[in-house]
């Protein structure tokens, strides 16, 4: 391959991955969006689905190409982070989740949802939980996730939410 071929390939690359990506965006749970609590908790589940079945076209269909999220150990994930942390589920079949639909805040064309995790990580032997709050904007009909931030924190032996 000569440098000019090599080249071409770097520059062409990304964007046939990322086309590739997206193809499957006609998704019947990404149809019919409305402006609304509902469709954002409908959304945040269908997220949490995919994370755990490694379904990265259904994320990089909901999340915008310049999603950020702080993680709960302070790393910065992009979008292309949050796709191989979700590629490494690929084909698993998670816990069905119990947990109820996540509070939504909506202010305009932005919503957040947010909440505490429902199961406990354990840190150095300790049980830990996070919050979390999800970022969505409101552009072109639909929801997309821009930004996401994760805190952990440990679990007291009388642990409750603020907001439950």
């Amino acid at each position: 391959m000569n440098l000019r071929a090599a080249v071409m390939l770097a520059v062409v690359a990304p964007f046939a991955c990322t086309a590739a990506a997206k193809a499957d965006c006609d998704r019947p749970i990404l149809k019919n969006q409305t402006h609304d609590v509902e469709t954002i908790q409908r959304l945040e589940r269908a997220w949490s689905t995919a994370f755990g079945t490694g379904d990265t076209e259904y994320e990089a269909c909901l999340l915008t190409p310049d999603f950020l999220e702080i993680r709960g150990d302070g790393k910065i994930n992009r979008l292309e982070d949050e796709l191989a942390l979700a590629g490494k589920h690929k084909g698993e079949t998670p816990a069905a989740s119990s947990s109820p639909p996540s509070p939504v805040h909506m202010h305009g064309d932005v919503a957040v949802a947010y909440g505490v995790s429902s199961s406990a990580k354990m840190v150095d032997g300790k049980p830990y939980k996070r919050y979390y709050a999800d970022y969505y904007v409101w552009k072109d009909g639909a929801w997309h996730v821009f930004f996401a931030q994760q805190t952990s924190f440990p679990v007291p032996a009388e642990a409750k939410t603020a907001w439950k």
